[in-house]
């Protein structure tokens, strides 16, 4: 049997693919955050967190297809210093890697459609775990989709909520913008015909109906199919600002979910034809069609819910890596560089395989570090974090060096750390003086 391993099996697209592929001969797994019981004798839910590449290993054993359904806008730190598409890249880099160690035969993404020009952040992210992926040298399956249409869909409730509870709208121009929606049934059944199909291998598909609207259109259309009629207003400005305010407020969302969804509108998406390889699978040839499959109740709570571990902080920062250097010598530079960096204020020393930073005048150290020997260090290299001053835990958290998709992409990462000092002090002192030293890095690499 075809042994199937779902990362984000427990979010919208999962819960409808596992639906899907219910009377399938699939073994499935399914990747969450938290443990999960399984009624199913074929679906086995297995914790697992995809910051860690130990973990992703682990729960990417026996498995013959991985699919991976993971976008990271929301923080599951208390404390999250970076960007949203670093933190995608890291998770993503550890999923592939996990992938390839198990032998994994097929990747199958779904990612986002890609305008020809002007590509927002939250697209381009999903374009750079594409480069990810592509680098394993494993078949992998791209599938770019718009909008998904259905209930519980985060964008869909989002414009759904809406409809219900503004009586009327202001139209940025951005609301002119070409879309394309999908329906959830389409998408899963596409996702489902796709594994282990070698029809699909090292392929990128728009799964698309072909379709041209707007989000204008779609806000127009779903207004009148619930009978919520609206006094709308035009304005001739291309302003986000203002638009992230209201959807969430009045779309029931949060921000950090809500904001680069809102930047990704401004972008005019294609409206390619449909692929002859997709195109039997979609039953749901306009927005219309898919309207009246969605429920007339509104949902009472669309937020999502993201379980955060209290007083931890992760913290990932890309680089600039012009002289190519691997993760052991990034890790050795910053060694040597940080104390010369603070000059008077920091020492470094090191005892077999630790490493100790102490501060002027104390006996005891800031922090200690524990280097891991790894076969990938070219690649990855990293040190555990077993106490200091400044640590709360001695067996928690981590600093890491990593090179991305053959050295397309750099990133420095600080993981699960659970400071010692009062959190307000923290946030106010520690952690901005990181992410400062961490820049000053970045600076310091691009110049050698």
């Amino acid at each position: 049997m075809t042994r199937v391993t779902i990362a984000g099996a427990s979010g919208y697209v999962g819960k409808n693919l596992l639906k899907q592929l219910e009377d399938s001969e699939l073994v499935i797994k399914g990747l969450s955050r938290s443990n999960r019981e399984s009624g199913n004798p074929k679906l086995s839910w297995v914790s697992a967190d995809l910051f860690s590449y130990q973990s992703s290993k682990e729960a990417l054993q026996d498995t013959d297809i991985a699919i991976y359904l993971v976008h990271s806008m929301m923080p599951s730190t208390r404390l999250f210093q970076g960007d949203f598409q670093d933190a995608d890249l890291l998770i993503a880099d550890n999923f592939a890697r996990a992938c390839k160690s198990a032998g994994v035969k097929q990747i199958i993404y779904l990612g986002g459609l890609l305008p020809k020009s002007d590509v927002s952040k939250h697209l381009e992210s999903r374009r750079e775990v594409e480069d990810v992926f592509k680098a394993t040298g494993i078949p992998v399956t791209v599938l770019r989709a718009g909008m998904i249409a259905g209930d519980g869909g985060s964008s869909f409730e989002i414009l759904k909520n809406l409809v219900f509870n503004l009586p009327g709208m202001v139209l940025p121009k951005w609301t002119e913008s070409k879309t394309q929606a999908i329906f959830i049934d389409d998408l899963t059944k596409i996702v489902k015909v796709s594994i282990n199909n070698s029809s699909f291998f090292d392929k990128t598909i728009d799964v698309v109906n072909g379709e041209s609207i707007t989000y204008k259109d779609l806000i127009l259309k779903t207004s009148k199919y619930f009978n919520k009629k609206k006094i709308l207003f035009s304005l001739p400005i291309n302003s986000t600002s203002f638009s992230k305010l209201w959807v969430k407020i009045f779309g029931e969302t949060d921000y950090e979910l809500v904001s680069p969804l809102i930047d990704s509108l401004t972008c005019d998406l294609p409206t390619p034809d449909v692929d002859p390889l997709i195109e039997p699978f979609i039953k749901y040839k306009t927005y219309d069609d898919m309207l009246k499959r969605i429920s007339p109740e509104k949902l009472v709570q669309s937020k999502t819910k993201v379980r955060v571990t209290e007083k931890t902080v992760r913290s990932i920062q890309r680089l600039e890596n012009p002289s190519n250097l691997s993760g052991k010598e990034l890790s050795d530079h910053y060694i040597d560089w940080l104390p010369a960096h603070l000059k008077s204020l920091l020492i470094a020393k090191q005892d077999g395989d630790k490493i100790g930073f102490y501060a002027y005048g104390l006996s005891k150290p800031l922090l200690v570090l524990r280097h891991i020997e790894d076969e990938s260090s070219s690649i990855r290299d990293k040190f555990h974090i077993v106490g200091g001053l400044l640590s709360q835990t001695s067996n928690t958290g981590w600093l890491e060096f990593r090179i991305v998709a053959d050295g397309k992409y750099t990133l420095a990462s600080i993981n699960d750390f659970v400071p010692s000092l009062p959190w307000y002090i923290y946030k106010f002192t520690q952690a901005p003086i990181h992410a400062a030293v961490m820049k000053s890095f970045g600076e310091y690499l691009t110049k050698k």
